[in-house]
């Protein structure tokens, strides 16, 4: 009777436990205050649907839901901290918050329940295994699968970074040009940011447009938008702009010895990352190379030991 009890009552714990998951999450203030003040390209559905408002690929769709219901209670109970703060990283990407906790939500599930079913199958092999391991190995790689997406958001990061500043290099140069010809400094800014393509222009467009619209000087716009993305070449660009408009001096070779610094930096790094790619070919030939040996001389050092 106990034990029928005691099943029961987990079963409508269970119960109760799948519902409240399925309902929707209250959405905290700062998550509507984010999905509004996020450009409509870019908002929690809107890339992954059509015409119909059915998205488009069913696994975006799945983390796009997980990502609505789990991020409030992730931000709430404190889970959110264990990977730190990601809203720069996010911003610089153009990730909705929404879908890269689905994204964690949804590896965190796999890597749970990824071992179960192996530790199902070799149960039913007759491999019996002592309970505390597969519950282990369950909660590991659990948590390992919850950090994995935000390795990968932190390396999709740095790469946005990169091309941002390559983009910031370029965009001195036209301002310079632009001052060249005789305009002055917000006219050759507005101007050179709408010659640009791509994301990196289209951010400075924005931060330009809404510097008219705040009372802000385009050279705070620029390191605001530096501030939030975690941008120190933007940030320094900004300050440059700032000395440029009340001083006036030499605004010309300025901004292209900036540009110019930006381009050696960016050589820097890319002699940096080749060379990594260099030592870890290096690594791979020296490890074939042992493997190889070893495979050669198994068969006499077996003959010796037999001997």
């Amino acid at each position: 009777m106990i034990l029928a009890l005691l099943s029961g009552l987990g079963f409508g714990m269970g119960v109760c436990l799948l519902v409240a998951g399925l309902r929707p999450a209250p959405v905290s203030f700062a998550s509507r205050l984010r999905q509004l003040d996020r450009p409509a390209g870019t908002r929690p559905g809107a890339a992954a649907t059509g015409p119909d408002s059915e998205p488009a690929d069913l696994l975006a769709a799945m983390r796009l839901w997980l990502g609505l219901r789990t991020l409030p209670r992730a931000e709430r109970s404190g889970l959110a901290g264990l990977s730190g703060d990601a809203s720069a990283d996010l911003a610089v990407t153009g990730t909705p918050a929404e879908a890269h906790a689905g994204s964690k939500a949804l590896a965190g599930l796999t890597g749970l329940l990824a071992p179960a079913m192996l530790t199902l199958l070799l149960q039913t092999a007759g491999l019996e295994l002592p309970l505390l391991v597969p519950l282990w190995v369950c909660l590991s790689s659990a948590l390992v699968g919850y950090l994995v997406p935000d390795l990968r958001l932190r390396r999709a990061a740095a790469n946005a970074r990169r091309a941002f500043r390559t983009s910031i290099g370029a965009f001195l140069d036209l301002v310079a040009m632009r001052m060249a010809s005789g305009s002055g400094l917000a006219e050759a800014l507005h101007d050179a940011a709408s010659i640009g393509s791509g994301p990196a222009f289209a951010r400075i467009r924005g931060a330009l447009a809404d510097a008219r619209t705040d009372g802000l000087t385009p050279a705070q716009a620029l390191g605001l938008l530096g501030t939030q993305l975690h941008l120190p070449d933007l940030v320094d660009v900004a300050t440059r702009l700032r000395l440029v408009d009340t001083s006036g001096a030499q605004a010309q070779a300025s901004l292209r010895a900036q540009a110019a610094s930006l381009r050696d930096r960016e050589l820097a790094d890319a002699q940096g990352r080749a060379n990594e790619q260099s030592q870890s070919m290096l690594v791979a030939q020296v490890v074939l190379g042992l493997g190889f040996v070893l495979f050669l001389g198994y068969p006499a050092v077996v003959r010796v030991l037999a001997t």
